[in-house]
């Protein structure tokens, strides 16, 4: 046991508060500086939040032109172009930039027929999810589960 520990143990309990003021008050200063230092590293949005955004536009219209690029061959996967006919929209998924100010929109299928994976023969395509940015698809993402 170190001295101090020694002498805290002896004090009476009436000169304890005064023995572990140090310790509290450093505590004290290191917990109410923290977060300001959590505040500035994060980003602060370009605009003030207004009630008026973000707009959700109607799910159904959204899977319509989802479609509509599915149909001029947008949704390809591993160099093959998938249909309408294979796919079926299963969820339209929202998600709004905070520093943008702007509405990001996925469209998650699943496949009709589970497609392969090149090269991996124990894993099988079952879903797909697209971005939609004015109506064109401009990123793709294949949801692979292995087979057990």
């Amino acid at each position: 046991m170190s001295t101090r520990a020694a002498r805290i143990e002896n004090l009476p309990l009436r000169s304890l508060p005064g023995a572990l003021m140090t310790p509290v008050f450093a505590v004290f200063v290191l917990w109410s500086a923290a977060p300001e230092t959590v505040q500035a590293a994060l980003p602060v949005p370009k605009h003030l939040i207004s009630p008026g955004t973000p707009g959700i536009e109607d799910p159904d219209y959204l899977v319509q032109r989802y479609l509509d690029a599915v149909d001029r061959g947008e949704l390809k996967i591993f160099g093959q172009t998938l249909a309408r006919s294979m796919i079926v929209p299963a969820r339209v998924e929202y998600v709004y930039e905070l520093s943008s100010r702007t509405t990001r929109i996925k469209v998650h299928s699943n496949l009709k027929e589970p497609l392969p994976v090149p090269g991996q023969p124990d894993c099988r395509i079952l879903g797909v999810g697209a971005v939609l940015e004015d109506g064109i698809i401009t990123e793709i993402e294949s949801h692979v589960w292995i087979k057990p």
